[in-house]
């Protein structure tokens, strides 16, 4: 069965998207592979620092464009913390993957929250008077490395927040311990499982990034609504925690359309052929193949795909991951529709201008789908500690982020104080042949955008 004119697919790296938990993106996948470097997302990229823990500061040059809420935040927080915190230096303990599989994510991540920092602090790199120290612990996409780093980061270092990281499982890993034994703030990113803001939710964590159940609430709705023949949708997903989470969240949205049989096509992590699951896929003869990816295996898994002419016999539909990837798929996606969960050029903030901009300036290239989630985990740090006077202490800020708004590149986001989930904008876009030269690959345009509101996540926090 034929559907030329309007096969749809939303690629992630990121999972895939990042991970399988992804893209996220998450990046949220926890293949063995290192990513394989593509000129569009790694062009005159700084090189990263050792994997060992290293302080990271934010540029010492005057931030930007600061919007009206930005500065408002500031200027109530201009003076210095005072008793026990007065002179401290604040440190963040930044665990992130620069080794291993989803190490393109990290670096992203960790450029975004570098240039919020700066940002957020005009250049000074002090919030509340206390200078910003950021230590950084490769995960290198272990859990078991997630948590030696989070202990190390906070026991031996001195962390009083925490942050990170691109993959779900190591997220997950860092939560159950945090909460139990280190009981710091844990800002989540770029991780996207739900199961960080729902089964496995910990008062201490608050997640900047969007979670999958995000793409769902935008993504499966859509996706029923074309699967008008057989109502059959095949999912395709990666089979750790954030591919389950991703499938759970778009199955519960999608069977909502009366009449909708869901298909579930489990794919190991680790796999690198791919043939005989998408045999499976079209076996099943859905109208629609619903896909969540993350990771570098992305790519080859498109290829295979394009070499089995599915795009060609299923509508396929999933979150638009990151440049790399597109850039592998390359024209196949030319007409393709999916969720986006940021394309540099789509929101019209001080943020994102100061974001792109700076982006630019330093590394030569335009920030990809996980830098905003840097940038605003950034944002939240300095929204919070402003109405603590710079006082880290976990219960003070817990009162103070949940319910909290704060500026980021997407636009205004706000942690629900039910599960601490950042809701934010997201968007449905359509991929076009970039007619600017700017880009050596697809493009995603913008469709249309859900307002935070709109594209809120079920509250799955027992």
């Amino acid at each position: 069965m034929k559907h030329k004119n309007y096969t749809s697919f939303y690629l992630l790296t990121v999972l895939l998207l990042v991970l399988s938990t992804l893209l996220a993106a998450c990046g949220d996948s926890t293949p063995t592979t290192a990513p394989a470097t593509t000129a569009a997302a790694t062009t005159a990229a700084a090189t990263t620092a050792a994997a060992t823990t290293a302080a990271t500061t934010a540029a010492a040059t005057t931030a930007a464009g600061t919007t009206a809420a930005a500065a408002t935040v500031a200027a109530a927080t201009t003076a210095a913390a005072t008793g026990a915190n007065a002179g401290k230096p604040l440190v963040i303990g930044l665990i992130n993957t620069r080794t291993g599989a989803l190490s393109y994510y990290g670096e992203m991540f960790e450029k975004g929250l570098t240039i919020g920092l700066d940002y957020f602090t005009k250049g000074t790199n002090k919030i509340e008077g206390r200078e910003v120290k950021v230590l950084v612990e490769d995960d290198s996409g272990s859990p078991e490395k997630a948590v030696e780093a989070a202990r190390k980061l906070v026991q031996q270092s001195g962390a009083e927040i925490l942050v990170g990281t691109p993959g779900s499982p190591q997220a997950l890993a860092i939560a159950a311990i945090n909460d139990k034994e280190l009981k710091k703030i844990f800002i989540v990113a770029p991780a996207a499982a739900p199961a960080l803001t729902g089964a496995n939710f910990s008062r201490y964590s608050f997640r900047t990034a969007r979670n999958t159940d995000q793409d769902a609430v935008v993504g499966a709705a859509y996706a029923a609504s074309l699967a008008t023949k057989s109502k059959k949708i095949v999912s395709f997903y990666q089979d750790n925690a954030f591919g389950q989470g991703a499938n759970a969240g778009w199955k519960e949205i999608g069977t909502k359309t009366a009449g909708i049989q869901w298909v579930e096509v489990a794919v190991p992590p680790a796999a690198t052929e791919f043939t005989p699951y998408i045999q499976k896929v079209m076996d099943a003869s859905p109208d629609v193949m619903v896909l969540n990816w993350a990771g570098t295996t992305g790519a080859k898994l498109f290829q295979q795909m394009k070499d089995n002419d599915l795009f060609n016999k299923v509508v396929a539909v999933s979150p638009v991951g990151d440049a790399a990837t597109i850039k592998a798929a390359g024209d196949v996606m030319i007409g393709t529709q999916g969720v986006g969960l940021y394309w540099n050029q789509f929101p019209k903030t001080a943020e994102n201008d100061y974001l792109v901009k700076t982006y630019k300036e330093k590394f030569n290239t335009f920030p990809d789908i996980f830098a905003p989630d840097g940038f605003g985990a950034a944002s939240a740090i300095f929204t919070a500690l402003g109405k603590t006077a710079g006082d880290a202490d976990p219960e003070k800020l817990i009162t103070a982020m949940e319910g909290m708004s704060f500026p980021a590149p997407k636009g205004k986001q706000t942690f629900r104080k039910e599960d601490h989930q950042a809701l934010q904008p997201m968007y449905i876009v359509k991929m076009v042949k970039d007619t600017t030269g700017t880009y050596d690959f697809p493009v995603p345009q913008l469709i249309k955008e859900y307002s935070a509101e709109d594209s809120a996540p079920p509250i799955r926090k027992k």
